[in-house]
């Protein structure tokens, strides 16, 4: 396909996002401000997966907003460690950046589900672990899609949220989202219990919850 990075852009985006996920931390920072104080996001890298506090800390953040996420289980240092290596530094099209306020760490945002062919990839794992910061998140998005814009040469950006979280909604529809459709929501026997899962448009009007899809474009 031709685009603005030529025909190997999947292959160009996907070596660069490897060789930033197994640089050292603190290798790609991207300055953001709000309200006129400046912060940054910090990418993680593989060798954050040592930081046993680190590992922690987004263990405690996972526990306490756990009922924002479609399954729930047992959270813990080994399992949080497991989760970053498998489903994130070795999963080719997705990346988080830990917002970090002066010397403290506070939240974190990522990118996940790259449609190279359209240029747009997912919004993925918003969230605010320590209160105080308001402004922070939206500011946080923001300064994510401009590094994504101009270092992989993204034009537009979609997210998954769920439908019963409207403070969540409030904060992307005041960064320029807008809802395009909803997948219904069931709930199934899962391996640690139970755990939501998309359905066929067919249960519209019969599930108990959705995720409302929201585009930047």
């Amino acid at each position: 396909m031709e685009n603005a990075l030529g025909q190997n852009y999947k292959e160009l985006v996907l070596e660069k996002m490897k060789k930033l996920k197994y640089a050292p931390f603190g290798f790609t920072v991207q300055k953001c401000k709000l309200s006129g104080a400046e912060f940054e996001i910090i990418l993680l890298t593989a060798d954050c997966a040592k930081n046993i506090d680190l590992m922690d800390l987004l263990g405690k953040w996972r526990k306490e907003n756990e009922q924002w996420y479609l399954s729930q289980f047992p959270v813990s240092v080994e399992r949080t460690t497991k989760w970053f290596m498998g489903k994130l530094t070795e999963v080719p099209d997705r990346l988080l950046f830990i917002i970090k306020v002066s010397s403290k760490f506070i939240g974190h945002v990522g990118l996940f589900r790259f449609d190279f062919d359209n240029l747009t990839c997912e919004i993925d794992n918003i969230l605010r672990g320590e209160g105080n910061y308001p402004g922070i998140m939206a500011a946080s998005i923001k300064g994510m899609m401009a590094w994504a814009k101009s270092n992989l040469g993204l034009r537009g950006f979609t997210l998954k949220v769920l439908s019963d979280n409207p403070r969540a909604i409030k904060l992307y529809q005041k960064i320029g989202y807008r809802e395009v459709t909803r997948i219904p929501l069931i709930q199934v026997d899962g391996q640690d219990g139970l755990e939501w899962i998309e359905a066929a448009q067919d249960y519209k009007g019969q599930a108990q919850r959705y995720y409302l899809v929201m585009s930047s474009c």
